[in-house]
């Protein structure tokens, strides 16, 4: 089984480890995600909207959506007409609102696979539209320890950037090292159910680290 997820902005932290894999790690992904139906009005949307923080983006529902239309995500929005005239041009039956995120310093992307020979392999690199140009990232052994994790950072080619480039501001490293413990510990969690996780973009602002989309994988070990 593979689940994509679209996170809204969701902080990594690790479920509960006596749930289902699938639903458990839906729910935490997306705790700050809102699914609204289309009869949903303005005010009600503008309520939810500011509770996540403006702008928010509309995108439909992703258990409707299919990724390459064109119009089934709107961006920056920042009040309710906004947002109530693309779910009406979408005509869908659900959306989801969510927090957009500026001011990122940098973009990682996080993942775990099961591998046959070595157990789980922890993935740290630049994330985003940098993933496939630059190839740049550093593998470990789970379990990683906070320290493994930090000098696995120090060891990418973007770390200038995280460290706050010619005066530039720095990226909170204590935060991207929690997300990545918590990233750890969903798939600890489950070792005998999940295959992968991935998480791409983990946005690195100067106070937090946020998950984007994440894609999970169950699967049994052989």
């Amino acid at each position: 089984l593979t689940l994509t997820l679209t996170l809204g902005a969701a902080a990594c932290s690790p479920p509960d480890a006596h749930s289902p894999a699938v639903d458990s790690l839906h729910e935490a992904l997306l705790e700050n995600a809102l699914v609204l139906d289309d009869e949903v009005d303005g005010p009600a949307l503008l309520d939810e909207a500011s509770a996540r923080g403006l702008p928010v983006l509309i995108e439909l529902d992703p258990d409707e959506a299919a990724a390459a239309l064109p119009d089934a995500a709107a961006l920056g929005l920042t009040d309710a007409q906004q947002v109530k005239a693309r779910a009406q041009a979408m005509a869908a039956g659900s959306y989801l609102v969510e927090q957009m995120v500026t001011g990122a310093v940098a973009e990682l992307i996080v993942g775990v696979v099961r591998d046959a020979a070595h157990g789980f392999v922890l993935t740290i690199g630049a994330g985003g539209v940098l993933t496939e140009i630059l190839k740049d990232t550093v593998s470990l052994i789970l379990p990683a320890s906070e320290d493994d994790i930090r000098q696995a950072l120090e060891n990418l080619r973007i770390a200038p950037l995280l460290a706050g480039y010619r005066g530039a501001d720095a990226a909170d490293m204590g935060a991207i090292v929690k997300a990545v413990l918590a990233i750890q510990a969903c798939v600890v969690a489950r070792q005998d159910t999940i295959a992968e996780i991935e998480v791409n973009p983990l946005l690195c602002t100067t106070q937090s680290a946020i998950a984007v989309d994440a894609l999970i994988r169950e699967g049994t070990p052989k």
